[in-house]
Parts: structure tokens; sequence; C-alpha cells
């Protein structure tokens, strides 16, 4: 039987996690980390998984989604969300959880269980992000904001919500230039409510990136070695432009025993039909077809 329900979780600090359990509640528990950072959970990430065998719990980060104070950057980095997600699953009563996330979710999740790896048996990862200046700046390449150029940090220097259509374009102007690398499919640009909570986004994202997400390349990867003995699917499509494959590489050699799954045809879209499959065999712990 599924069971569905949703709270606000308080953490301290003043921030409150919006939490989301669905599934079988005797079934495998299993954590659901989205990415961004600052995204927050779609209602569409239980069509990734078995409802029916597994109980999911997907929080929304701090400041993310729907979480309060939505946007809120004050004690808010990736060792706050590492605590967050521990002190969760205490509340919960969960031994022990497998760990999924995809993009930034598959960078925390690896932050997360190399700093709790007695709380997790296994990790799935789709589109591992890492949080080095060289990746972000790639990323950003080409993104200019009028005639003060482009890049990470002219974009920041506009996303304060308090400076009205100049935030609201500089997240227009983010939102356009991701969609294109991701390769997603032609939407209608967010307005009015729906665009003010993409400033929100965006700024919590550019406090994360501007600080290589509190992390940075050498302590990630020094987190990927401690994690010798626990099962790792990494899982990346060939295309993805967001976090290029050879991020994927890197991060398959710094896991000791982990298993890279290649996704060809695909970029960053989790629901891509290529991906959707590949993500559905990892999940059930078989090899990957020949």
């Amino acid at each position: 039987m599924s069971v569905d329900a949703c709270f606000l979780f308080p953490v301290g600090d003043g921030h409150r996690l919006w939490v989301e359990t669905c599934g079988n509640p005797a079934g495998e528990p299993v954590l659901v980390l989205h990415g961004g950072p600052g995204s927050g959970c779609s209602p569409r990430f239980s069509e990734l998984y078995d409802r029916a065998r597994q109980f999911l719990v997907l929080p929304d980060q701090r400041g993310a989604g729907r979480s309060e104070p939505a946007g809120e950057r004050g004690a808010n980095t990736t060792a706050y969300l590492i605590a967050d997600l521990e002190a969760l699953r205490l509340h919960l009563g969960v031994a022990r959880w497998r760990v999924t996330g995809g993009s930034w979710g598959a960078t925390l999740a690896i932050a997360y269980a190399a700093a709790h790896r007695d709380a997790v048996t296994d990790l799935v990862l789709r589109s591992v992000f890492v949080p080095g200046r060289r990746q972000i700046e790639r990323f950003f390449q080409g993104l200019r904001l009028g005639p003060e150029g482009g890049g990470l940090d002219v974009l920041a220097t506009h996303l304060d919500p308090a400076d009205g259509e100049s935030a609201r374009q500089a997240a227009l102007a983010w939102w356009r230039h991701e969609m294109s690398m991701a390769g997603a499919t032609a939407a209608a640009a967010p307005e009015g409510e729906a665009l003010d909570r993409l400033v929100l986004k965006y700024r919590l994202q550019a406090h994360y990136l501007q600080s290589e997400c509190f992390l940075g390349e050498a302590a990630f990867f020094a987190a990927c070695t401690r994690l010798a003995g626990v099962p790792v699917a990494l899982i990346h499509g060939r295309e993805d432009r967001v976090c290029p494959p050879d991020g994927a590489e890197a991060v398959h050699a710094a896991l000791p025993g982990s298993r890279l799954m290649w996704v060809q045809g695909c970029g960053h879209d989790p629901f891509h039909p290529a991906m959707l499959a590949a993500w559905r065999v990892a999940l059930s712990g078989l090899p990957p077809p020949a």
C-alpha cells in the first residue's frame, strides 16, 4: 500500500525543510536528492522509483523548493545540508537507506555518504556534477547579460529580489542558457510568481557555485576515495553538456569499485527514455545490458 505524507521539518537557524514521503512504509528506504543547488524535488521524481516496494523520502534542501524561508542563504552550506539529511534519517527512524540523486543531488549524495557511510546501503547516481571552478566556468561560458558581459559573477550581482525587473531578466537569461545546455524541449518562459521563484532559486544556486558548493574539487574527490566498499552505480549521458562526461569518468576512477553506465544519445534530462531505462536497470541492481 502506498502512503503519502508531507511535513515541514525544523533543522535550526530558522530553516524548515519541506519533506515528502511516499511509497511502501515497510519497503526499502530510499533517499531522493534533488539537483540545483536550490531546485527542489520535482513532482515527477517518484515516477523514477518503484513505490510498491520502496519507501521514498524526498526533502527539499535548505532554502530550496517549498522549504522555508525560500531562497535563504544564511546558515546554508553543504555541511548544513549533510547534517540535515542525517537528522531527517534519525527523525524517520531509518536505520540505513539507499541514497540516490542526480546532478548536484549526486554530488551531495557522495558527500553525505562519505560523512555517514554506516547509514548508507548503496548509491545510485545520475549525471554527477564535479564542484570545481573549471566545470562551473565551462557551464557559464557564452552566457552574457547585456553590455556588462557574462558569467556567474555578473549574473549573481543582479539576482537580488529587491532589484525587481533586473533580477527577473538575469534569472531568465540563466534559465534560457540552462535549457539550451540541457537540450531541453522548448517550453514557455516562466513569468509572474514562477519567475520570482526562479530568482530565488538561482540566487541560492549562485551562492553555492561561487563557493564551489562549499566542497571544491579536491575535497570532493577525497570524499569519493573514502567510499571503498560502498556499492555505487553511476549513470551518465554521453551528450551531457551541463555535467560533461569527463567529470563522470573522473568520479568513476575515484570511487573504488563503482560501475559506470553510459547512456547513448542522451544529455542531462532524467526523463529521456534512454536515461529512464538505464536508471531503472541501476536501481534494480542488475548488471547493464551488453
